[in-house]
């Protein structure tokens, strides 16, 4: 597979390519071995973003020495030497200029034990994706209380610290409906949060004097 490009603005020099490695590290802080052709697509779950491994460490080497990553040493899981990959604040506003991202529709969800946990900064949104994966078949929620929190913390590693709210319920353990296979068609038409950076200029405000969004 090869990358497929997403809309950007283009007011940085990064290439199309460079740009999918800061999609990545926007919300999360990998190994630099995870950014490995041979590993990216099971990694990340998406097409491969075409740059070879010596490519690759010079444009990490280059992202650090511009301020854009910082990184440390540690050792993987199985005893492997590696350094990490994350975001500085400037490199996250960089990333921020060419993806334009409406941070009151991002979501982040996680399944920790039999419970899934939605994160946003709008209680709304998260509201809604909660209802349109479970219509949809991707949440399989039987019905009992919905837990719902709001707290001051950072919910994207390198942003500031602003209310983020939880939305939490019980689910089944496979996560998704027993009963029928995903409607991602349902899913995707109703979607009005972001939580990959393909998805972000869906919402960008619609110029006609303008080159975004197009």
């Amino acid at each position: 597979m090869t990358f497929k490009s997403t809309r950007r603005t283009g007011v940085s020099t990064l290439t199309d390519l460079e740009l999918i490695l800061l999609d990545c590290a926007f919300n999360m802080v990998a190994g630099r071995q995870d950014y490995r052709d041979v590993n990216f697509v099971q990694q990340w779950n998406r097409s491969s973003h075409g740059l070879n491994d010596e490519t690759l460490v010079r444009t990490l080497h280059r992202f650090e020495v511009e301020g854009l990553i910082s990184s440390e040493a540690f050792y993987d899981s199985h005893g492997n030497p590696d350094r990490t990959v994350r975001l500085t604040e400037s490199g996250g506003a960089l990333w921020e200029s060419e993806r334009l991202p409406d941070w009151t529709r991002f979501v982040e969800d996680i399944y920790p034990e039999n419970r899934i946990s939605i994160y946003g900064h709008a209680p709304d949104v998260c509201d809604r994706y909660f209802h349109v994966a479970c219509e949809a078949g991707l949440i399989n929620y039987g019905g009992g209380r919905i837990r719902r929190a709001v707290a001051l913390r950072k919910l994207i590693y390198w942003r500031p610290v602003q209310p983020v709210y939880l939305l939490s319920a019980a689910v089944a353990k496979d996560g998704g409906s027993q009963c029928r296979l995903p409607d991602w068609e349902y899913f995707e038409s109703h979607r009005i949060w972001w939580r990959f950076a393909n998805e972000i200029a869906t919402f960008w405000p619609i110029d006609g004097n303008s080159e975004v969004g197009k």
